[in-house]
Formats: structure tokens, sequence, C-alpha cells
């Protein structure tokens, strides 16, 4: 039998093309997963620092101006618009790496192309997403 499992595990390895992909790639298809699922909590997780605590701060923020009620939710801050969840990744591609930076191309299945940040934080591949400037009073996370 032992004969047997090892030319099927080939036969798999084989048959699923054998390929590694960088490791940016991996993360970039997990992003564009979680934005076309619209899974706001998978989305966080794939963030960098700097968007998830911009994020975290707008949270804050939020429960704040509705007298602290209740405490909203990072992940209620988010909202995916203008995502067909019918376009998936046709194409991701490495475009550079250097360091602790990269720069991905996903090619959606109708051909859109989009262009995709990324930092290495903690051994991980997050998305850097662009933020808007910190509120006029609003502090820092280093304050």
């Amino acid at each position: 039998m032992r004969g047997v499992e090892a030319v099927a595990l080939a036969l798999f390895v084989l048959l699923t093309g054998c390929k590694d992909e960088p490791a940016p790639v991996v993360a970039a298809k997990r992003y564009a997963s979680a934005v076309r699922a619209r899974d706001t909590e998978a989305l966080l997780e794939v963030v960098d620092g700097k968007t998830s605590d911009y994020v975290q701060r707008a949270a804050e923020r939020a429960s704040d101006q509705i007298g602290g009620r209740r405490s909203v939710q990072p992940t209620e801050m988010l909202q995916v618009v203008d995502v067909d969840a019918r376009n998936a990744i046709a194409k991701a591609e490495l475009l550079s790496e250097s360091g602790d930076t990269a720069i991905v191309r996903l090619t959606g299945a109708d051909g859109t192309e989009h262009d995709l940040e990324l930092v290495l934080e903690d051994g991980a591949w997050k998305v850097s997403l662009p933020t808007p400037p910190a509120p006029a009073g609003a502090t820092s996370p280093s304050d």
C-alpha cells in the first residue's frame, strides 16, 4: 500500500502544478477573496497595521459620537462597494518585491487590473491601503 500512496501523492503534486506562489501574491489573493465575499473580519486580518489602526480609531470615534450607548466594532466601519462578487481573480502577478514592500497586480476575469501595495509586518505580508489624514484633534496611536 505504501507504494500506491506515494504514487497517488506524486500524481496529485503533478496535477496541481506544485507551483509555490510568492507570499505577497498569496496575501493579495486573500485580500481579494475577502473583498469579493464582503468579509470585513477577514479583510481586517489582511490589511497592514496602519490601516487597521485607522479603522480602530474610527470605530472608537463612532462609539464616542453615539454617547457610548454601544461599542461600534471596527468591522462595522468597513463597507465594500462597487465590487462584483462574480468577478474572480484570473491572474495575480508579483510586479516587484524589495525588502519589506511588494507590488502585486490582480487581474479580474473581466480584464480589470488593480495594483496592491503590500508590506511585510511581523513576518506576514499585509495589504497597505491609503488612509485619509487623521481628523483635527485626533490622537495618533503613539500618543
